[in-house]
């Protein structure tokens, strides 16, 4: 008589295979680097467009929710493991549907996926859906994340730091002492899309405490900053308030 072993399928393997044949069946195209929005080779990706994205995650969504949350971060760990854009959004969109189960004793595993990141598009979107809901929840030990990765050697990291104060948490004014201090270690920053970050994060606290953070833009300038910073940070100003800015000449003495 003959044996046959069965192998099971975990739960998690079948959703990252069920999500990547999805998405492969959707594409235009197999991945390859996408030098439109990204000039380097990092961020590899199907030929996908937003909206046929977010069809096929809303179809996948009651499986993934019906998860146990330890599942739901393997799963996003394994879907970032796969290397590819697409796969590695999918990954931050579990990530945003468990965000209201998340706390401090899973930060060591955000700061791993933060690893995986291959674009500045992870790093834009796990700050808004992921990063901000945890800064007003568990204000502290998000602060604590984001100071360590204003210190990485990693970019996106780097990035994430300063990009999870844009928009919403920008405009309140709640976080406007940390964000300039982490703003501060990145302004002269050698990567130009962590500069953009700081740029783009300076722009938004501006609406939440506006004169401070004008003022910290014309310093900055004094002290030679990139036109990028600067022109992303002045970008709501018009008229009297942005020629003042620019108007700013780098003082050479300072050291």
């Amino acid at each position: 008589m003959t044996r046959f072993s069965v192998t099971s399928v975990s739960p998690v393997d079948e959703l990252v295979a069920g999500i990547r044949s999805t998405i492969e069946s959707a594409a235009t195209r197999p991945p390859t680097p996408d030098r439109k929005f990204n000039k380097d080779d990092e961020f590899v990706a199907y030929g996908l467009n937003v909206p046929a994205w977010r069809r096929i995650m809303r179809e996948f969504r009651p499986r993934l929710r019906a998860l146990p949350l330890n599942e739901r971060l393997d799963l996003a760990e394994a879907l970032f493991a796969e290397g590819e854009g697409w796969l590695g959004h999918s990954a931050i969109y579990v990530l945003a549907l468990s965000v209201g189960e998340l706390g401090s004793q899973h930060f060591e595993r955000l700061d791993r996926m933060a690893g995986r990141f291959t674009g500045w598009s992870h790093v834009d979107d796990v700050c808004i859906a992921v990063i901000q809901p945890l800064l007003r929840a568990h204000r502290s030990e998000t602060l604590a994340l984001l100071e360590r990765w204003n210190g990485s050697a990693n970019r996106w990291k780097r990035r994430a730091s300063v990009v999870a104060f844009v928009r919403k948490i920008g405009e309140s004014g709640e976080f406007t002492e940390d964000a300039l201090r982490l703003c501060e270690n990145l302004a002269f920053d050698r990567q130009d899309l962590v500069r953009k970050g700081v740029g783009w994060a300076l722009k938004d606290l501006m609406r939440g405490d506006r004169e401070r953070v004008l003022e910290y833009v014309k310093e900055l300038r004094r002290r030679g900053v990139s036109s990028t910073v600067t022109l992303y940070a002045i970008r709501d100003l018009d008229g009297r308030e942005r020629q003042e800015v620019l108007a700013v000449r780098p003082n050479r003495t300072v050291v």
